[in-house]
């Protein structure tokens, strides 16, 4: 495995065969934490400040794997674990999905590991078409997001995978807060945490790099960072992209900002440092999976080369920031139920801004499916037209669509799966709202974490501290009523941000739209959307028709009159497919956890 890998050790076992070997040891964008007492050992892998000496007082407390529960709740950051008990490792990401683990039979062993186009290109195995079908949906839930390679499975995000002679096991360590804190109380906890996962990426001397687009996601985290890198003798630099729509607001809430805060500030034109669609004909290996914001990908980069060329390693954005702390109008279905009297204000307050009819608004209210229920009665809808504009959804999720292109095979493949899924799904929370907030971190918490690798290589790496689990649980433990308050925007940031930010910068209301870029992109870049549409592997598959998707890729959704997503979708998933031939040995960087003896996979109920 060594020698397959082309890395390093981290970690033996006694006996001197390899436990954890790394694709990168010399990743810079990594940090590795190792402490050992007795016969217990840490390994800490990914963005904390948690120090040697640190982890060895945890490990002293530790006499069995699941003692290893107490670690990710008192270390901050984002990054993997690794328990070994005697000869019982255990192996956990984040909460929040951003650090996976899968784990699949190579030689007769159980071995494990953080990205699954390692655990497939070692094992030589194949893509499933079925799992592949899905990806059509866009960004999918949870549940229906399964690795794309037959014999590869995920490790659910709150789970630990246990292994040992007799086989793998999984654990559940983490489950959602009740949302039963006020405001007054959980914005502190909110803000300290999210103060905490910035700090986490700044060490002595750090050049910073933060997006600074003036809205209530980027300007707190480059107020926090601002005061980090001067406890730290750092440096902050500040990036705001150019775009050339007129009516786009964001560099004059940027330039409030500005006046408040240190270090250099760049921004570049419109269309650079690549445009929207540039080379997205281009494969990208080592994807675990289809990347869905790949159109903007090359401008991404781009940023990275950039912003390293001023120094900077680590790029915070708060990307994040919108799945975490917007509350989706389902919340008002669990106010039926929970607080009618504080209903009736908010439903007033959104059928003005939404223009929802009442009749349609109190049939919403009424729906009393269940998560199961929800899922199942998508079988039906999946080719159904996108919902009637001003139509009020309080569903348990987005509505689930596959794209007109997609071919009757797709169709039946997206079925089948839902159709093994919906028979034993439960939600994250009782509540719908708690519940989508929570699904909505994990569809995105994947791409941020394709985006810190992807320009980690070529420059500053994208970081996201509204996705580290502090920040998750903190957010999600506030009450739902009190994380919505009509006139305000995410008032859980502005409440949890006063002591931070000067008052001029949380008064925005508005969220600036990048429309421009995308239709400017897709006309520079047309011919790279109809090369990928040219000899579809989508459509050697089966699983798109030719036709329909030459007739999405000529024109853009403002001319065919069709909406983006299903153009997003088809750029994403045909550069996936188009990579795996070529790169089906390409490991890429990353980290795998391996056993002696091959067993059972086993689940226990959640700790």
């Amino acid at each position: 495995m060594r020698r397959l890998l082309g890395g390093g050790t981290v970690l033996d076992y006694a006996s001197g065969r390899p436990c954890l070997v790394t694709a990168s040891a010399g990743d810079v964008n990594h940090t590795v934490v190792r402490a050992q007492v007795g016969g217990v050992r840490l390994v800490v892998i990914g963005d904390t400040p948690v120090t040697a000496t640190r982890l060895e007082t945890l490990a002293a407390r530790i006499a069995c794997l699941e003692d290893a529960d107490a670690v990710a709740k008192l270390v901050p950051g984002s990054f993997h674990l690794i328990a070994v008990v005697g000869d019982r490792v255990r192996v956990q990401g984040t909460a929040s999905g951003l650090r996976r683990v899968f784990f699949t039979r190579l030689g007769g062993a159980v071995v494990a590991g953080d990205r699954a186009s390692v655990l497939a290109a070692l094992t030589g195995a194949r893509v499933d078409v079925e799992a592949l079908a899905v990806r059509l949906l866009g960004l999918v839930p949870a549940p229906l997001a399964t690795p794309l390679w037959e014999g590869v499975r995920t490790v659910p995000p709150g789970s630990a995978a246990h292994l040992d002679p007799g086989g793998l096991r999984l654990r559940a360590w983490w489950a959602p807060p009740e949302p039963q804190v006020p405001l007054s109380r959980g914005a502190p906890v909110f803000a300290a945490a999210l103060e905490e996962a910035v700090n986490a990426r700044v060490g002595p001397g750090t050049v910073v790099a933060c997006d600074l687009s003036g809205g209530l996601d980027s300007t707190p985290l480059s107020f926090l960072a601002d005061a980090a890198v001067r406890r730290h003798d750092g440096r902050l630099v500040t990036f705001a992209r150019g775009v050339g729509d007129p009516a786009h607001d964001d560099a004059a809430w940027a330039r409030r900002a500005l006046r408040h805060l240190s270090g250099e500030h760049v921004t570049t034109r419109p269309g650079e440092p690549a445009g929207w669609f540039a080379d997205v004909a281009t494969p990208v290996r080592g994807l675990d999976e289809p990347l869905f914001p790949l159109h903007p990908l090359a401008c991404k980069t781009g940023t990275a080369a950039l912003l390293a060329a001023h120094g900077a390693r680590v790029h915070l954005t708060g990307h994040g920031g919108d799945e975490l702390t917007v509350v989706p109008h389902c919340h008002l279905h669990d106010l039926a139920r929970t607080r009618t009297a504080a209903l009736w204000p908010l439903l007033r307050a959104g059928r003005a801004r939404e223009r929802w009819p009442l009749r349609s608004c109190l049939r919403a209210l009424a729906d009393r499916r269940t998560y199961a229920e929800w899922l199942a009665d998508q079988i039906e809808l999946l080719t159904a037209p996108e919902p009637p504009a001003h139509h009020p959804d309080f569903g348990w999720e987005m509505p689930l669509r596959l794209p007109a292109w997609a071919a009757p095979a797709a169709v039946d493949a997206v079925a089948r799966r839902l159709r093994v899924i919906a028979r034993d799904a439960r939600p994250y929370a009782t509540e719908r709202a708690q519940h989508q907030i929570i699904s909505n971190v994990l569809r995105v918490a994947s791409t941020y974490a394709a985006l810190r690798d992807l320009t980690g290589r070529v420059g500053a790496a994208t970081h996201v501290p509204f996705l580290d689990d502090h920040v998750v649980s903190a957010a999600l433990a506030v009450r739902l009523d009190h994380r919505v308050v009509p006139g305000v925007y995410k008032a859980l940031t502005v409440a949890a941000m006063r002591p931070y930010l000067p008052p001029e910068c949380l008064t925005r209301t508005t969220k600036a739209d990048f429309s421009a870029d995308f239709y400017e992109g897709l006309r520079a870049h047309r011919d790279q959307v109809l090369a990928l549409a040219d000899g579809s592997l989508l459509a050697e598959y089966g699983l798109a028709d030719p036709a329909a998707l030459r007739d999405v890729c000529a024109g853009t959704p403002a001319e065919t009159g069709r909406p983006a997503v299903p153009l997003i979708t088809f750029v994403a998933v045909e550069n996936w497919l188009r990579a795996q031939p070529a790169g089906a040995g390409n490991t890429g960087a990353g980290s795998t956890v391996g056993r002696r003896k091959g067993g059972p996979v086993r689940e226990d109920a959640p700790a």
